[in-house]
């Protein structure tokens, strides 16, 4: 039977609870969320009207199991508004939340592949993740859209607050992720569902990598201090910082099932980790996606800057082209200081090849934040075509920095709350 959490908020992470109200006091974010609102009335009937004709919504006889995990989430939290769950057809392991504005039915839809392969522990955890979002209104400052949003004078958010914006959303993640572990109740379940939905794979023959991977992160959850001290053999971790499922997801989660806070909770005594402790883990990791190089004044900064206009100018031109919006996506990253007067592609690339080799210098984290932001330009215009990827995967060889990046990263992108 399972309990009911005296109040869930308890559950945030302080990085996400802080900056979601710094965020929402800053007028520009204020009258983003208005535009956002005015352009989105009545998507969420739409949404629900195509998963309706599109796809399945299940029922307790259609997938007891499914709604056994939902009730189960549901008085943990002590989540009342209606949801319904839907099913699509796709083949990999995939899974969404909808909030419904109109005050109807929330929705999470999942799809077919992870219900077939996820087990009940798992897909508590997946559910729990969902329903997080929902419980601490995370929909409420609707992502990409609030950073992107435009009126006739521009983009309407401030380029400093568009970046706090993102990195609020990745904050908001972790919480998601310790309602899922607190829902499923079980960290191995929950690791071993981040490593499914990140690498596809389903086989129990991964078990013994995956046992390997924990003990790593277990290491650094037991040792608070461990994230203040550059790692040379971090780096293959780090540059997957930008994907929500990654490492550093793995890692918060981890840390959190050895706090005082998730061990009361689950009747395990009331030793462990501060809260204190674990929010410090995880916002040393999160200090890899924060951009500092775009605020910083630095002359490595100004570098990376320079580096990332003439790769975002190649890259936007790949496929022959460069369209308005992948130059806004510039000016948004970069500011108009940095983008000043008319694009020369030609000047670009071939000062492209020269500030590529000053970066190698520059660590390794910055190279991997500069390689995830190359992929805010290119997806600019709604499509990342083959040239793009192509360009992008060569600027991310150059750098060091292994192309999967690429495709983790626009992943990430296109499901920033999932």
């Amino acid at each position: 039977m399972a309990y009911t959490l005296p109040d869930p908020s308890i559950l945030q992470c302080r990085r996400d609870k802080h900056l979601r109200a710094e965020l929402v006091a800053e007028r520009d974010v204020q009258f983003a969320l208005k535009k956002v609102e005015e352009l989105s009335s009545g998507w969420g009937f739409v949404t629900r009207r195509s998963l309706l004709t599109g796809a399945l919504r299940l029922t307790r006889n259609m997938a007891p199991e499914v709604a056994d995990s939902l009730a189960h989430c549901r008085q943990v939290l002590g989540f009342t508004h209606p949801v319904e769950v839907y099913v699509r057809p796709e083949p990999t392991f995939n899974a969404a939340a909808v909030r419904n504005p109109g005050g109807g039915p929330h929705i999470i839809v999942l799809s077919s592949r992870l219900l077939e392969v996820f087990t009940p522990e798992e897909l508590r955890f997946v559910i729990g993740h969902e329903l997080g979002h929902m419980t601490f209104d995370h929909f409420g400052v609707p992502m990409p859209g609030t950073a992107a949003v435009e009126d006739m004078a521009g983009t309407i958010c401030s380029r400093h607050n568009a970046l706090k914006l993102y990195l609020w959303c990745r904050s908001a993640e972790i919480s998601a992720d310790r309602v899922g572990l607190v829902c499923g109740g079980d960290p191995a379940a929950a690791a071993s569902g981040f490593f499914k939905l990140a690498s596809g794979l389903s086989s129990p023959r991964i078990s013994a990598d995956l046992d390997a991977y924990a003990t790593q992160v277990a290491s650094l959850a037991s040792a608070p201090e461990a994230r203040s001290k550059p790692r040379n053999d971090d780096d293959t971790l780090d540059c997957f910082s930008t994907h929500p499922y990654s490492p550093l997801r793995v890692r918060a989660v981890v840390a959190f099932s050895k706090s005082r806070t998730y061990r009361w909770l689950t009747g395990q005594g009331q030793d462990g980790l501060s809260d204190e402790d674990v929010d410090a883990i995880v916002e040393r990791d999160l200090e890899l996606m924060d951009p500092g190089y775009l605020e910083e004044k630095t002359d490595e900064s100004k570098l990376m800057r320079r580096l990332l206009y003439c790769a975002g100018v190649s890259v936007a031109a790949a496929n022959g082209r460069i369209e308005d919006s992948e130059v806004r996506a510039l000016r948004t990253l970069l500011g108009t200081d940095e983008t000043y007067g008319e694009v020369n592609v030609e000047a670009a690339r071939k000062e492209l090849e020269e500030k590529i080799g000053q970066a190698a210098a520059v660590a390794f984290p910055r190279r991997a934040q500069l390689v995830g932001h190359l992929t805010i330009v290119a997806a600019a215009d709604g499509n990342v075509d083959e040239h793009e990827l192509g360009e992008m995967g060569r600027i991310a060889q150059r750098l060091g920095v292994d192309p999967s990046v690429i495709e983790q990263t626009l992943s990430g992108a296109a499901h920033p709350m999932d």
